[in-house]
C-alpha cells in the first residue's frame, strides 16, 4: 500500500489475513496507524510479514499485531521497519503480542529494524506468552469461574486493538 498525501493520517485493520503486507511511506508528514488482531483455532496456520517502509522525513507508523492462538493452531510473523536515508526525525514503532492458550500451540514472531537515517526514533518488540496464573487467580478470588475468568483476560489482552481502531474513528480508515 503507498501512502503519499502529505500531512495525511491513514488507519490500516485487518484480522487473520496471511501474505505479506508493504506499507510505503512517500511524502512526508504521514501518520500511519496499523493494527492486526489474530484468532487461531483447531489446525489455523498465518504467516504474516509487514514492512513499514519509510522514504520520507517526518513521517510516523505504528504497528500493534496481536493474537490469541488455541488448540494446534501457529503463527508465523516477520515485521520490518526500513528508514530510509531520506526518513530524518521520523517515528517508527512495531509491536507484536501473542497469547498462547494451549501447549500444542506454535508462534514465531521476528520483528526487524534497517536504520539508515541518523535522527529518528524507532523501536520494536515481541512478547509471546500465556495467561498470568496470578491474574486468574485474582478474578476467581473474586467470584467468576475459571473459563469465565480466562475469557474476561483474553478479552482485555484483545480489546487494546479494538481500543485504538476507535480512537481514530473520525479519521481516514483504509
Amino acid at each position: 500500500m503507498l501512502f503519499d498525501k502529505k500531512g495525511e493520517t491513514y488507519v490500516v485493520y485487518f484480522h487473520n489475513i496471511s501474505g505479506k503486507l508493504l506499507f510505503e511511506i512517500t511524502e512526508p508528514e504521514i501518520k500511519l496507524y496499523i493494527y492486526g488482531l489474530y484468532t487461531g483455532k483447531r489446525s489455523d496456520e498465518f504467516h504474516i510479514e509487514t514492512i513499514q517502509l519509510h522514504k520520507a522525513p517526518g513521517s510516523l507508523s505504528d504497528l500493534l499485531i496481536k493474537g490469541v492462538f488455541e488448540d494446534k493452531s501457529k503463527f508465523i510473523y516477520q515485521g520490518l521497519i526500513r528508514l530510509e536515508k531520506k526518513a530524518q526525525q521520523s517515528y517508527a514503532y512495531q509491536k507484536n503480542q501473542n497469547l498462547i492458550m494451549s501447549k500444542d500451540v506454535f508462534v514465531d514472531s521476528r520483528p526487524y529494524l534497517e536504520i539508515l537515517a541518523n535522527d529518528v526514533f524507532c523501536t520494536h518488540g515481541s512478547t509471546t506468552g500465556k495467561l498470568s496464573e496470578d491474574q486468574l487467580l485474582y478474578a476467581r478470588t473474586r467470584g467468576l469461574s475459571a473459563p469465565d475468568a480466562e475469557q474476561m483476560l483474553v478479552q482485555g489482552f484483545i480489546d487494546e486493538v479494538y481500543q485504538k481502531v476507535q480512537s481514530h474513528n473520525s479519521e481516514f480508515t483504509i
